[in-house]
């Protein structure tokens, strides 16, 4: 699952990003589902005349307007916020999803932020041909936490965009007076 969270507020007593938690690759895949078999079945029933192909068709169908419609409930209800003051010294993770886990909710001081970190892997893709999966690189920047023990995704994006990445990573991290660490 990516997730972003943009910056909204950036004063010297406050720091405010927010954004939501997946939803736009299932919204996607699920639209194309259902045209894949929608176009299937109009190729079937126009060209063979059989109806009973349409019941398979029709499952997978089905399963294109879930998936759509987890992407789009998580598109439209999904919220993450994290809210940074120096004021109190408080800071604030806020996590609603009705359908994916994007984590906790949790409340924690400002002096228990580890660090601001930028992490790089690769993750298997599956691939549906005989060539097996092939290689995402992720890189995440993530909020690190010493109690509770956790780290906060910032932002995260796969095969490019390692620029906005970064830049929410500094920002965060000029904020804090931190330094951006690199893994990976």
């Amino acid at each position: 699952m990516l997730m972003m969270m943009r910056i909204v507020e950036n004063t010297t007593e406050r720091l405010v990003l927010k954004g939501t938690p997946g939803g736009a690759l299932a919204t996607l895949l699920g639209a194309a589902v259902v045209a894949a078999t929608g176009w299937f079945a109009w190729v079937c029933v126009g060209e063979a005349g059989g109806y009973l192909q349409l019941i398979p068709l029709g499952f997978g169908s089905l399963m294109g307007v879930a998936l759509f419609s987890v992407g789009l409930l998580t598109l439209a209800a999904g919220r993450v916020r994290l809210v940074l003051d120096r004021r109190t010294g408080d800071a604030s993770y806020d996590v609603y999803s009705p359908v994916i886990d994007v984590g906790k909710p949790c409340s924690f001081r400002l002096e228990e932020i580890h660090s601001v970190a930028i992490e790089r892997h690769e993750e298997a893709r599956p691939h549906h041909d005989d060539h097996g999966a092939f290689p995402a690189k992720v890189c995440r920047a993530r909020l690190r936490l010493r109690k509770p023990r956790r780290a906060i995704v910032l932002d995260e994006t796969e095969n490019g965009q390692e620029r906005r990445v970064r830049a929410v990573a500094e920002t965060v991290a000029g904020w804090l007076e931190l330094e951006v660490t690199e893994q990976g």
